[in-house]
């Protein structure tokens, strides 16, 4: 019986050793299954972070692309203003510089006004004086208030101031007539002068003179001056200025020429 129960202790085995030995035979086959795995997983997870990298280097260099366009656009914009700014001053300059000149040339226009007008008072003022030395005539006669004539050559050079006495709506017009008085082959006679240029000038008639005689045309005063032309052979004595309104002699007076001339 004891060997019998022996036996039987000998065959009969513990369910939980077997599967602790089934465990202990299967576990060394399913390691290298689990470390594939991982290692799946793990470059699953590498390759999105290396993909998830990438998008971040795309987008950061998009980013920066766009936003090199838009620093240029804005550098651009920046040339074109200072460009308008300097155009604009030099506008600035050049309306300044126009209204330099302008306000120089305002200044001087004001004093030539002023000088003018100064001018024009002594004019008045010496006009007063000689009405008081040789008091005029009647209303709107014409009077002759100097006149000097002198021979340089075979020219003479006259100098005249006429007046008029009182106002009148309309200026006095008529001409002056120069006639002098001398000798020439051996006979006295009468020429009226001609006006002459004077000496040394070429083309430059007398400021009086035209083609029908010395013309007039002034209100209260008028002051002239000019040259005369005498004849070849003739030497004047004397000469005799006509204010003349049309054929009628209005005004005359007489020079005397010293035998010096």
């Amino acid at each position: 019986m004891k060997k019998n129960v022996a036996g039987t202790e000998k065959t009969v085995q513990n369910p939980m050793d077997t599967d602790t030995q089934r465990t202990t035979r299967t576990a060394p086959r399913d390691k290298p299954a689990r470390a594939s795995r991982w290692f799946i997983v793990m470059a699953l997870v590498a390759g999105m972070a290396l993909g998830m990298a990438g998008a971040g280097l795309w987008f950061n260099a998009q980013n920066n692309r766009q936003y090199d366009s838009e620093l240029q656009k804005a550098q651009l914009a920046l040339d074109q203003s200072r460009l308008e700014l300097d155009q604009v001053r030099a506008q600035l300059d050049t309306m300044q510089g126009q209204l330099v000149v302008e306000e120089s040339t305002r200044n001087g226009l004001e004093a030539s006004l002023l000088a003018s007008q100064a001018e024009l008072g002594q004019a008045q003022d010496k006009l007063a004086f000689f009405n008081q030395l040789l008091p005029p005539g009647p209303a709107g006669s014409i009077s002759i208030r100097a006149l000097d004539i002198e021979r340089q050559g075979p020219i003479l050079q006259y100098r005249v101031l006429l007046m008029r006495n009182g106002s009148d709506d309309a200026p006095f017009k008529g001409e002056m007539q120069f006639v002098a008085k001398g000798s020439q082959l051996g006979k006295t006679v009468k020429i009226t002068l001609q006006s002459a240029q004077a000496p040394g000038v070429i083309g430059q008639a007398a400021d009086t003179a035209s083609a029908n005689g010395f013309e007039l045309n002034f209100d209260q005063f008028q002051r002239g001056g000019g040259f005369l032309t005498l004849p070849q052979g003739f030497t004047p004595q004397t000469v005799t200025l006509n204010v003349l309104e049309g054929s009628t002699v209005r005004v005359s007076r007489t020079v005397t020429l010293s035998a010096a001339d």
